[in-house]
């Protein structure tokens, strides 16, 4: 024979706290999914602003470079008599920790350039270098470049040159410092 067991349900009243503890761990899971993701949305934008800001820096130091090109071979150059045209080679000017250095020694005035080291960006009190005429746009500050005069070799009636062209750019936060160096050979004939 078999024996017959009644057994008696649980009274509700103890069901109802499993009920909301369940609920609760649901709730907390959810707003840590939703809190991570915040997050990384949040670092998704910066990162994204940050580059934004790297590539403006880059094509404003770029176009500043050009502009210094144009100087060089519309024969604008004057070695020593413009801010930021040198006749002779900086002493630390192949380094890049001469050029990156953020502000630079202080210079009393614009004669004083050849000797600073690092190189002096800032405009004020004196720079060292040229500042582009027209500011790239969402750039925080006119792009600025320096020209230097490396060799100039006369043979044959011509006149060869080479220099070397600086140009820095800190981009529209004024964070995102880009500096580029070009090598320029220009050949003038009488």
């Amino acid at each position: 024979m078999s024996e017959l067991r009644i057994t008696r349900p649980t009274p509700p009243g103890r069901q109802r706290g499993m009920t909301m503890l369940v609920g609760l761990i649901l709730l907390l899971l959810l707003t840590m999914i939703g809190t991570i993701g915040f997050r990384n949305t949040t670092m998704s934008e910066r990162m994204t602003g940050n580059s934004v800001d790297r590539n403006v820096s880059f094509q404003s130091a770029e176009s500043a470079g050009k502009e210094a090109l144009d100087v060089i071979a519309a024969g604008l150059f004057s070695g020593g008599v413009t801010t930021g045209h040198y006749a002779a080679p900086l002493a630390q000017g192949g380094t890049t920790t001469f050029w990156s250095q953020g502000d630079g020694t202080a210079v009393a005035s614009a004669g004083d350039c050849a000797a600073a080291a690092p190189f002096r960006w800032i405009t004020t009190p004196v720079s060292c270098s040229a500042t582009v005429g027209t500011k790239y746009a969402n750039n925080a500050n006119n792009a600025q470049y320096a020209i230097e005069l490396l060799t100039q070799v006369v043979a044959g009636g011509s006149t060869t040159s080479t220099y070397r062209v600086t140009s820095r750019s800190t981009g529209g936060s004024g964070n995102a410092d880009v500096v580029l160096q070009v090598l320029y050979v220009r050949t003038t004939t009488p």
